[in-house]
């Protein structure tokens, strides 16, 4: 396949992966999503849907609900390591002024995600306020694949399902030289063999869904993505 640029390479692969995947209905992709160290060109998450309606559900009875900020990711991340803290110890973690950390406090309590008694704070049971499972990534590149791999092994403080993606017009020595770096940088990489056609040569070092702040400001996209379709 011959391609004009990287964007035509990602939309025929969006293509044939919803159509492989037309059944489920238990994941959202994104484009160019910003995680602060790079934009990958695709982002598929695969989440649990049933209990992200039921968050959905009780947020929708509310005319409007706070934008969750990177400090709200950030929080989260630090809460979600923590049984309880102290409100105090949240503050010093986010080493803000106390405005801001008001600011905090409102979009976690008004999006349903942590209990306040006192001076104590901690999230709502996880399964009822995360409901991520996978995230997989992918990076495009028509040439220079050592590139791509570089692009690609960026996402791994994230996830640990990154990928990139390249027409497999290519000799066989080459074909095994990218396989071989890719494993070696731990990510997967998938070949376009035809039109309609995708094979995943190697697959990354897999070490389930890492926890990061990142993560966070994933969930409360999904949840503000299903949110706005209501």
């Amino acid at each position: 396949m011959k391609y004009n640029s990287e964007v035509d390479l990602i939309n025929t692969f969006k293509e044939v992966y919803f159509k492989k995947n037309n059944k489920r209905s238990d994941f959202i992709v994104f484009e160019e999503m910003n995680t602060n160290w790079g934009k990958p060109d695709l982002v598929i998450i695969y989440y649990d849907k049933a209990n992200l309606l039921k968050r959905v559900g009780i947020l929708s009875k509310y005319s409007s609900i706070p934008i969750f900020t990177n400090l709200a990711a950030y929080a989260m991340f630090y809460l979600a390591s923590l049984t309880k803290t102290t409100l105090n110890n949240l503050k010093d973690f986010l080493k803000v002024h106390t405005g801001q950390f008001n600011n905090v406090l409102d979009v976690l309590t008004k999006r349903g995600l942590v209990y306040i008694y006192n001076n104590t704070i901690r999230i709502r049971a996880k399964r009822k306020v995360f409901f991520i499972k996978r995230i997989e990534v992918y990076e495009a590149k028509i040439e220079n694949w050592k590139r791509a791999i570089y692009q690609a092994q960026r996402h791994l403080w994230f996830t640990s399902e990154s990928y990139i993606i390249t027409p497999a017009e290519m000799s066989s020595d080459i074909s095994k030289k990218i396989t071989s770096y890719c494993k070696k940088a731990g990510i997967g990489l998938v070949l376009q063999e035809s039109k309609d056609s995708f094979k995943t040569v190697s697959k990354p070092i897999g070490r389930g869904l890492l926890d990061s702040y990142i993560s966070w400001k994933f969930n409360e996209l999904l949840v503000d993505e299903v949110l706005n379709e209501k």
